[in-house]
């Protein structure tokens, strides 16, 4: 049985740094069908926000706190694994392989 991964990436008044993080959980050997990438800021980046539109990334836009933040990509989440990734952070490039 394959599952379905969501991962949930946080950023809060960072931007320098979403990008690398979102590339590298799009960098990886899974087949895109088997899982998807939400990511929640609190602030509109044109070149961020058209990127993750090019890639079909949900992109939610909110104040709150960061358990605000997880709640809400978990329950945005349709993924049966939940991995959390922070802004500043970076998946290293392995042979992600369905469980």
């Amino acid at each position: 049985m394959d599952h379905f991964i969501s991962v949930i990436v946080t950023a809060y008044n960072r931007s320098e740094y979403l990008l690398d993080a979102v590339k590298s959980a799009l960098n990886q050997t899974l087949s895109k069908e088997k899982y998807e990438i939400i990511v929640i800021k609190n602030y509109n980046d044109d070149n961020i926000d058209e990127f993750l539109n090019k890639n079909n990334i949900k992109n939610i836009i909110m104040d709150g706190t960061i358990g605000e933040y997880l709640y809400k990509g978990i329950n945005e989440s349709k993924g049966d694994i939940i991995s959390f990734l922070d802004d500043d952070d970076l998946f290293l490039i392995i042979n992600w392989k369905p469980l």
